[in-house]
């Protein structure tokens, strides 16, 4: 064979050709990154939730074709396509305008009667309540100071009272010695006598005196000049070269012998008397204000509330006797909503065939099938997340609130009819509008979150390659949910590791 493939040198080219392509073909596997064209990402932290994904349609959940109950000519029509009404609004009336009248009238009755019983609730505005708390606090500042005020009265009647014309007497009716003169004022509280004794003895005024009665002590007699004696401010001066020696004197206090101690003890009763009703008016004020403060902070008597509750019930029962009246000759709204048809004009003559259909404005409802595959996972108040084909900018918050326990077969599956709820509906919403909606069925806040395609599980366990200085390293985590918007949580590793795809 080798001897063949030299005698043909096209043989022997070929060869040549076949072997130095094999060994470049050895040589590039061998030497090939086997990093290349494979995508890298991190370990994040987030939230991840799993969802079913199905259609519906906006529906509203009243609807309403309203005629007249019985024939006549219609007097007025008060609404037009698309006006916005609500409950209990009238709509069209045959000829009959003093019933409606008559309604407007309860109406208002009704209005009056309910803030009437409120405000009783309420009580006095709180504009009130601080012109009342600034009464009562005026009228206690009033009396302190009364208080103040009639004391220092009554007690400079009293200091009066009691420093009239105070002077010495001799208890010995015969005595010629002239009586010291007593001076200063009287300062203490106490009534009663002074008793002053003299003696011979070695002051430079060759007198001294024994004090008894209100207070008591020795002290020297002076005949130059006034000096104190004992602490309650009274001063005594004694007349020089008299003989003194043996003497005994008494100082009244008060000096009931004054001609001016009548003035002045009818000036301290009157002070007092006076004093007493000063305190006893301020007294009063307070507790009048306090009352009044009291009465306007209470709470409503149960007469007066009854009565309150009595006149509210009244014009509510008047509004049912003359809507009932109405309701004979008029179109009535059932419900709030939105007025989608109107086919009467004024003048013509109604029968009873509907004119006016009324479409619900706060009771849309979206609805939605399920097949049965996924209706287990289906719960009533599981959150969901709209979006409308009017404007799929804006993602809409829902829950569901009916989950249809018979199923509708199409096409050999069975399908469970749900409807949601919107928490917030636009105020572009209309009844027919069709929607993507996502049921949330399980969902997990602040984990750690790697994309699915990442994850190899095999025999139910998850593994994770984790790229290491261009080492890969196969890594067991925790699978705990996968999610249906591309990412799954995890367990078992740190956030920020670096992984590789498989």
């Amino acid at each position: 064979m080798p001897s063949f493939i030299v005698s043909h040198p096209i043989i022997s080219a070929l060869v040549t050709i076949i072997l130095i392509g094999g060994g470049l073909t050895v040589y590039k596997n061998v030497t090939k990154d086997p990093f290349l064209g494979r995508a890298t990402t991190t370990v994040t932290q987030g939230d991840v939730v799993r969802a079913i994904s199905v259609s519906g349609v906006l529906e509203s959940g009243d609807t309403a074709e309203l005629a007249f109950p019985t024939t006549g000519i219609v007097s007025k029509v008060y609404v037009t396509e698309g006006a916005q009404i609500e409950a209990g609004a009238v709509l069209a009336t045959l000829e009959d305008e003093q019933l409606v009248a008559s309604r407007a009238s309860a109406l208002a009755e009704l209005v009056l009667a309910t803030a009437d019983r409120q405000e009783l609730i309420s009580g006095v505005r709180g504009e009130e309540r601080i012109i009342t708390n600034t009464t009562v606090a005026s009228a206690i500042s009033e009396q302190v100071r009364t208080e103040k005020a009639q004391e220092l009265l009554v007690e400079n009647a009293r200091r009066t009272l009691l420093n009239t014309a105070i002077t010495a007497r001799s208890i010995d009716g015969d005595e010629e010695s002239p009586a010291p003169i007593i001076s200063g004022t009287y300062s203490c509280d106490k009534k009663g006598s002074y008793s002053l004794k003299v003696y011979s003895s070695g002051a430079s005024s060759g007198y001294s005196f024994i004090l008894t009665g209100l207070e008591t002590g020795t002290f020297s007699v002076s005949t130059d000049q006034p000096v104190a004696f004992a602490t309650c401010g009274l001063f005594a001066k004694f007349t020089e070269n008299a003989g003194y020696a043996n003497s005994e004197w008494t100082i009244d206090i008060p000096n009931t012998n004054s001609v001016a101690y009548t003035l002045h003890s009818t000036l301290f009763e009157k002070a007092e008397r006076d004093a007493a009703n000063a305190i006893a008016s301020a007294h009063e004020a307070v507790t009048l204000a306090q009352n009044k403060q009291q009465l306007q902070n209470a709470a409503p008597r149960s007469e007066a509330l009854t009565r309150a509750n009595a006149r509210v019930s009244q014009a509510v029962a008047r509004i049912a006797e003359v809507t009932a009246l109405i309701g004979n000759r008029a179109i009535i709204a059932p419900f709030s909503g939105v007025i989608t048809y109107v086919d009467i004009l004024a003048g013509e003559t109604a029968g009873t065939q509907p004119v006016i259909t009324l479409l619900g404005t706060e009771a849309f409802e979206l609805v939605a099938r399920i097949p049965e595959i996924d209706v287990t996972r289906v719960l009533l108040h599981q959150k969901a997340n709209v979006t409308f084909d009017a404007d799929r900018s804006v993602l809409i918050s829902a829950k569901v609130t009916y989950i249809s326990p018979i199923p509708t077969q199409i096409n050999g599956v069975a399908y469970f009819e749900i409807k949601l709820s919107l928490d917030t509906p636009p105020t572009w919403i209309r009844s027919g509008l069709n929607a993507d909606i996502d049921i949330i069925t399980e969902e997990k806040s602040n984990v750690l979150l790697v994309p699915n395609r990442y994850i190899t599980t095999t025999e139910g366990k998850a593994t994770l390659s984790v790229l290491t200085n261009k080492t890969i390293t196969i890594t067991p985590v925790e699978l705990e949910l996968r999610g249906t918007d591309g990412q799954a949580a995890i367990s078992g590793i740190a956030e920020g590791t670096t992984i590789i795809a498989p």
